[in-house]
């Protein structure tokens, strides 16, 4: 049980996170790679951007009021997309 997920539609409080990975084959790799590409490089340059203007100025306010910080750059650069389903009404959804 992941902890403090609801559903989006039902509300319920009973949600698993899944382990579903999803992989590509050679021919999407042939049709898309460059694609591909471009897209991590953007990716890794705007979760850089993140960090750098707006991760480590918070983390100095956080840090002042002695509270803790969540970084956002986090969600940039990990490749993991979590899928939860829910034991209420069976619906799968990514967060």
């Amino acid at each position: 049980m992941s902890i403090n997920k609801k559903c989006p539609k039902c509300g319920g409080a009973h949600v698993q996170l899944s382990n579903v990975k999803s992989k590509h084959g050679c021919f999407w790799f042939l049709l898309f790679g460059i694609w591909f590409v471009i897209h991590t490089i953007l990716k890794g340059v705007i979760g850089l951007l993140v960090f750098l203007f707006y991760d480590s100025y918070m983390s100095i306010i956080h840090k002042a009021r002695g509270k803790g910080h969540i970084w956002q750059c986090a969600k940039w650069f990990s490749r993991k997309k979590r899928y939860y389903y829910c034991h209420d009404c069976g619906y799968n959804f990514m967060v």
